[in-house]
């Protein structure tokens, strides 16, 4: 049920813009049932809707909401550069510098980098500096991971079974209507978390690829891990064919450790995008890497522009974000909260005869109605097409709950949820777990599942 105030923004939005959303990820037709939240305010780890109502936020603006909603430090630095600096100015100024400093000093394979606005921006820069480095064109993309929503990189990122392909030779699909044919000539697509599969396209295109593009850990997907030595083994192929290896960080950097999945994992790319939590809520991205590929921006070589970027105010957010999440030991006491999350979750399920399992790190997760997470995305998709997971998310949403909608989505809790938002969010599970129960006895499950 939703109320009366947001039924009625709902349909005022919907006058002119388009769908009543500015995101198609916050629209009905994505899981948002039976109408979007319309948030008034949202404070620490929940918020508030038109109607009222407040809710444990597990949602968390996506990913960027590390530090919760409206973080002191971040708010306070934005506002303090606003009132006595200004907003743009696109030119030179001491923040962008002291802001990369703070970047660099977290991630361990970032020499140099260059800001942007958004994660899909910055991966588009990251492909042309591969491009340019290696002067190769194809890339390698990998079933199920999401890199931003341009022409280049959109294809085969969530496709049906029916136009998938054979597994050994996946069919190179568009993500969008729309999408000019060409540009899918120039990627190569496998499936993820196969080492055999990963040889395989290395020994058929190896010496056309300029890069290899992967999530570290599968995000978008549920938080899929990589098998033991599968990243391992895109580092040692990509450096043996002379290709750039890309790590997509825009989920993972700053929220699965300090050091994003990178430093978790032992793993060094070439390249690496951020976004998301780098601003702690502020619209800013980057792109970074080795000296050696970023020299090419830095001579001018190769081509980086935009007016808003490193502009003061997320520069500032940066600077900010990064001291506030500086102490190693917050991300593992962060990491003891969402284990108790995560735990308590699976035996509610296992309570009522579900199966249950998680996947993920620290404080990217999710839960799985299933005996053990998947592995890629295939499999991601075979769970999902019979997961009673949707019918949790709306009878937690009834009961001042905010989880993503799909079962491939994830839990994003931030270091300002509380032992109290945890024990709420087990309480309403509790309460919300025999609905689920119940619609999976009934056959009531898969993506629409519990809608009448």
């Amino acid at each position: 049920m939703t109320g009366l105030r947001t039924e009625e923004l709902f349909a005022q939005a919907a006058h002119h813009l388009a769908g009543g959303v500015g995101s198609g990820t916050r629209a009905p037709r994505s899981g948002w049932q039976p109408a979007p939240v319309f948030v008034q305010e949202g404070s620490g780890g929940r918020l508030t809707d038109a109607d009222g109502v407040t809710y444990v936020d597990w949602v968390m603006g996506q990913g960027p909401l590390i530090l919760g909603h409206r973080p002191a430090p971040v708010i306070e630095a934005v506002t303090d550069v606003l009132q006595n600096r200004g907003s743009l100015f696109s030119l030179a100024h001491d923040l962008e510098g002291l802001a990369a400093d703070a970047v660099c000093a977290r991630m361990p394979s970032i020499d140099l980098l260059r800001f942007g606005q958004s994660g899909t921006e910055c991966v588009q820069y990251a492909l042309r500096f591969a491009r340019a480095f290696t002067g190769r064109e194809k890339v390698l993309r990998f079933e199920g991971h999401y890199h931003g929503w341009s022409d280049a990189i959109h294809w085969s990122a969530h496709p049906e079974p029916a136009t998938w392909g054979d597994r050994a030779n996946p069919t190179v699909m568009p993500g969008s209507t729309g999408m000019p044919r060409a540009g899918g000539d120039a990627l190569v697509v496998a499936p993820w978390n196969d080492l055999e599969a990963a040889r395989t396209a290395f020994e058929r295109h190896g010496d056309e690829l300029a890069a290899v593009i992967t999530e570290p850990i599968l995000g978008n997907c549920g938080g899929i891990m990589p098998e033991p030595g599968y990243l391992e083994l895109l580092r040692e192929l990509t450096r043996q064919a002379g290709a750039v290896l890309i790590f997509d960080e825009v989920l993972t950097g700053f929220r699965v450790g300090p050091g994003g999945a990178q430093e978790l994992l032992g793993v060094r790319p070439d390249l690496t995008v951020l976004a998301k939590a780098l601003g702690a809520g502020f619209p800013v991205a980057a792109v970074g890497g080795s000296s050696q590929v970023m020299s090419l921006v830095s001579e001018g070589e190769t081509m980086h522009g935009g007016t808003y970027n490193s502009n003061p105010l997320v520069c500032a957010a940066v600077i900010a974000a990064m001291d506030a999440t500086s102490d190693p030991a917050s991300y593992d006491a962060l990491a003891g909260r969402c284990a108790r999350l995560g735990n308590g979750l699976v035996g509610i399920a296992t309570d009522y005869g579900l199966p249950a399992c998680i996947s993920g790190s620290g404080a990217l997760f999710q839960l799985w109605f299933a005996e053990q997470p998947p592995i890629d995305y295939r499999a991601a998709h075979a769970i999902s097409a019979t997961s009673p997971f949707p019918v949790l998310q709306r009878e937690l949403r009834t009961r001042g709950v905010l989880l993503q909608p799909p079962q491939e989505g994830l839990f994003l809790p931030s270091f300002a949820h509380t032992d109290d938002d945890i024990d709420r969010t087990l309480e309403a599970a509790a309460d919300a777990m025999p609905a689920v129960a119940d619609a999976v006895r009934r056959g009531d499950v898969g993506p629409r599942g519990g809608l009448r």
